[in-house]
């Protein structure tokens, strides 16, 4: 089985250890796949000293011309837009910010593309639909097709004509979604806009496969029996004790302690959270000076909570909502 990372790293970042510990993740589980890493000629330079501990792995790196003026993100989608055309034989692509917690080899059905839904929702039930199709309309793209917007963190994928259709497709829209709007460009309204234009080219895969750990995001129903655990390791959003920044960092020690004891139970290491289902509004406003001004007020000044409660009471008839 050929198992698919990109690497586009500098040392200040931390995705070159997030891939080094997605990857001793899958050899626990996997120790026979055959794990290809696609990098540009800089990262590839930086695989020395304490970042050489991935050659430890039996790893396969493939170094991919990309645009000399392009920035590491745009590095990365440019080459995960075109991953196609590097690797030989039918391949799974997998995000670096993952942890790998069983076998793959009951993944292969009978379809060309597969991947799991975004937040694991349907774009008519899902707390991003607003984002996602914003970023479509900038482009007169869509947000998705028949209601589903795929995540783009795992994808299996068959080495045929459709695939082979699809990626083409794919790289040409995200090389004029960046030309277009010179922003962040992410490689996922790219990428369902092409599933549209294709009429479906991709199925949908049991959510297991690509278990989005996340705040508001569906996941719960298929942590347990995650074979992928996607951990989104913006500090804005994660909840999974191993998108702590500290953690992540120390695999390039001799010893790492925690780190290890959460890869011996990675479905247990949720050590912070209180509530995975507060939405992502709720936690950054948890954040803000109004915020502790009620926390506080509620728990040891009551006739003040009581006054602030009713100005907000006032201000949503009156003023907020209109």
């Amino acid at each position: 089985m050929d198992i698919v990372y990109i690497l586009i790293s500098n040392f200040k970042d931390l995705v070159f250890e997030q891939t080094a510990i997605s990857i001793i993740s899958l050899r626990h589980v996997m120790p026979d796949a055959n794990v290809h890493i696609l990098v540009d000629k800089d990262t590839k330079n930086t695989l020395t000293g304490k970042r050489s501990m991935l050659l430890e792995y039996n790893v396969n790196i493939i170094c991919v011309d990309v645009p000399e003026q392009f920035n590491n993100r745009d590095r990365s989608r440019f080459i995960k837009t075109s991953m196609y055309n590097y690797i030989p034989n039918d391949f799974i692509f997998i995000d670096s910010d993952t942890i790998i917690c069983d076998s793959f080899k009951n993944l292969w059905k009978n379809f060309d593309i597969g991947m799991v839904l975004n937040r694991h929702l349907k774009n008519s039930k899902s707390p991003s639909k607003v984002f996602l199709d914003s970023e479509a309309t900038k482009l007169n793209w869509h947000i998705g097709f028949n209601d589903c917007h795929f995540n783009s963190g795992f994808i299996a994928i068959k080495k045929t004509e459709k695939s082979l259709i699809f990626f083409n497709l794919w790289h040409d829209l995200w090389k004029e979604n960046r030309e277009k709007t010179k922003g962040n460009v992410f490689d996922q309204t790219s990428l369902n806009e092409a599933n549209y234009r294709m009429n479906g080219a991709i199925t949908e895969i049991d959510g297991i496969w690509n278990c989005q750990i996340n705040r508001n995001c569906r996941c719960m129903p298929f942590i347990h029996d995650a074979k992928v655990l996607h951990l989104f390791t913006n500090p804005k959003m994660y909840v999974h004790d191993l998108a702590k920044k500290e953690i992540i960092q120390s695999v390039l020690e001799n010893e790492h302690i925690q780190l290890d004891k959460i890869l011996e139970n990675p479905k247990a290491a949720f050590s912070d959270v209180i509530d995975l289902n507060t939405d992502y509004y709720s936690v950054e406003m948890s954040k803000t000076p109004a915020y502790e001004l009620l926390r506080t007020s509620y728990e040891y000044n009551k006739p003040l909570f009581k006054f602030i409660n009713s100005f907000a009471k006032v201000l949503l008839k009156f003023h907020v909502k209109q």
